[in-house]
């Protein structure tokens, strides 16, 4: 806190922000000590393309707090760090199948990326979300199990412990109803890097597809945004307020904290279900019903929130 002070590392407000005083931004380098503190303690756990493309996507992300990068310069730094640790997952397959899966999880990962981006201007929301999502695994790669009953894991449980304490550590600064700092570019997409490794990891290792509702909440709402925009074909990568949790606070004035509970109690709860209710090795049919009943439920909601929200606006 006081460096950035000292270097004068503020997110000033503009007609997008959400906030309306100079606030402290780029916290999200106690994320990178982290990783590299346990990289010290649990060397040659993490593959070594992960790495590096974590290192260099924080690298450029602080650069883009610090100063104003292109954004066609950030997005080819994300498409390049997706690429490279895609590159190391293995997909249990080859050829034209691997090629298809290997562009799918890029362009998907892009999207995970910018969309955790935008989440860092609601006070709360991407710390409860991280947080949710973190423990969540956590407690997923502690009790799964093969059809046999042995123990699967996918990913070193002190990897994630060790990336749970700073987003809390980070969360003391940011749920409140005023922010004392924001996480920034740095914070944001390092820890969607990692969640999109951990979720890549689960889905490959376990086969269940159905873990993708674990951020589904904010993935619909992130989606849905994306597509109204791409139809007025408008740049989805400049900051707007057009995602519903924005329009709650800006037109609803709902506050901040509010706002984000309600995104993380929807979202435990979709987790608790998930975790607790399907079967070990569900079918292939079973998974796609569960996302697809899920996938209309929120797009329901969202459609129902947006209409109720414009309503008012009108």
């Amino acid at each position: 806190m006081k460096l950035a002070h000292k270097y004068g590392l503020h997110d000033h407000p503009n007609g997008r922000s959400s906030h309306r005083q100079p606030t402290v931004t780029g916290m999200g380098i106690i994320l990178v000590l982290a990783f590299i503190v346990y990289l010290f303690w649990h060397p040659f756990q993490m593959p070594s393309l992960f790495i590096l493309g974590f290192f260099m996507l924080t690298m450029v992300s602080f650069l883009d707090d610090l100063f104003f990068l292109k954004h066609s310069l950030r997005l080819a730094f994300q498409i390049i760090s997706v690429a490279m640790m895609v590159w190391q997952l293995n997909f249990q397959s080859d050829g034209f199948e691997a090629i298809a899966l290997g562009i799918a999880a890029i362009v998907f990962g892009v999207g995970v990326l910018n969309a955790y981006n935008f989440m860092d201007g609601i006070n709360g929301m991407l710390t409860l979300h991280c947080l949710l999502v973190l423990a969540s695994m956590l407690y997923l790669n502690e009790t799964l199990v093969d059809l046999e009953g042995h123990r699967i894991s996918f990913t070193d449980s002190h990897f994630l412990l060790g990336i749970m304490v700073p987003m809390a550590i980070f969360g003391f600064f940011n749920i409140r109803n005023r922010a004392l700092a924001f996480i920034g570019d740095v914070g944001s997409i390092g820890i969607a890097f990692i969640i999109l490794f951990l979720m890549y990891n689960l889905l490959i290792t376990t086969g269940n597809y159905t873990y993708l509702l674990l951020f589904s909440v904010f993935g619909a709402d992130a989606g849905l945004t994306v597509i109204y925009k791409l139809i007025l074909r408008e740049n989805i990568f400049v900051p707007h307020r057009d995602f519903l949790f924005k329009k709650l606070v800006h037109l609803k004035k709902i506050p901040h904290l509010i706002v984000s509970v309600m995104y993380f109690s929807v979202q435990m709860i979709i987790n608790l279900i998930v975790i607790f209710s399907m079967p070990k090795a569900p079918k292939l049919s079973t998974q796609l019903s569960v996302l697809f009943m899920t996938a209309i439920s929120l797009i329901a909601l969202y459609i129902y929130v947006q209409t109720t929200t414009a309503k008012r606006r009108a």
